[in-house]
């Protein structure tokens, strides 16, 4: 855990917040606040008395204590609460091989909306929704009267690029999160981004940079599947599933990631088959 400001903390998740961990922000101030809990058994060693959950994903979610008051936006909360709508979401029966033992499901004690803003005392919290990589998925801006911290989520701006899984992804609605969190990053002069899954990025001209890159990564995928498409069937689905388009190389479980790369793959169909009607 180390100072980002005066009240607010970044707690570097297990293997430097690769997947299935996750970096999360502590806020200590005249209240104690987490957002996500993904970062290891670090955040069982806390003990804050609100917990903001950026989306609904067990990386983001696995170590939330019942003890806490459990925040999460009203479009993400029944996937947090219900077992039955986490799996939902994945289209998978089994969910034992990726949630790794943690707390699944979890309670939600109270949901929020866009532009929402909860008080720790010097510092507020304001809630940016940025669906797309979940229908709920939120940012934050974390901010006191010297220091402005966008917290990113899973916005994450890895090289891997944006990741839309699940049934309740969006590839349309994370272009255009990038670009309002770019947006936001431009008119509030943010000098400081945190994301879940990579080192925190500094000055306004690296984020935006780092945006765009990150956006890019979708049109590049969009591009290879068109050019698949012209070559064969548009129906036959499961042979660009195996042309690797999003995982190089699938992880184990092979059949878990599988699955998302079939999700992602049927999520640029829809968007393309979106846009060739209009």
């Amino acid at each position: 855990m180390f100072r980002v400001s005066k009240h607010v903390f970044m707690i570097e998740g297990e293997n430097k917040g690769k997947y299935p961990y996750a970096n999360c922000l502590f806020i200590k101030d005249n209240k104690t606040g987490l957002i996500d809990t993904g970062a290891g058994r670090v955040c069982m060693e806390l003990e804050p008395e609100f917990i903001l959950n950026s989306h609904w994903h067990e990386d983001h979610i696995g170590y939330n204590d019942r003890k806490s008051k459990i925040l999460a936006h009203e479009f993400d909360a029944q996937a947090i609460s219900s077992l039955d709508e986490f799996k939902a979401r994945y289209d998978l029966s089994d969910v034992s091989l990726f949630t790794y033992g943690r707390n699944i499901p979890s309670k939600v004690d109270e949901v929020f909306s866009d532009g929402d803003v909860f008080e720790f005392g010097s510092t507020a919290i304001t809630v940016i929704h940025t669906p797309g990589h979940s229908a709920g998925h939120c940012c934050f801006l974390v901010e006191d009267s010297k220091t402005r911290i966008l917290f990113l989520g899973d916005i994450d701006l890895t090289s891997f690029g944006p990741w839309y899984g699940c049934l309740d992804c969006s590839v349309s609605d994370f272009i255009n999160s990038i670009n309002k969190v770019g947006e936001i990053v431009d008119e509030r002069n943010i000098n400081l981004a945190i994301s879940c899954h990579r080192e925190p990025i500094t000055g306004k001209d690296a984020i935006l940079r780092s945006l765009e890159e990150y956006g890019k990564v979708i049109f590049r995928r969009e591009k290879t599947i068109l050019e698949l498409l012209d070559t064969q069937n548009r129906k036959q689905v499961e042979k660009l599933v195996s042309r690797g388009i999003f995982y190089r190389k699938l992880p184990e479980p092979k059949e878990i990631f599988e699955q998302f790369e079939r999700i992602m793959l049927e999520k640029h169909l829809e968007r393309i088959r979106n846009i060739q009607s209009k």
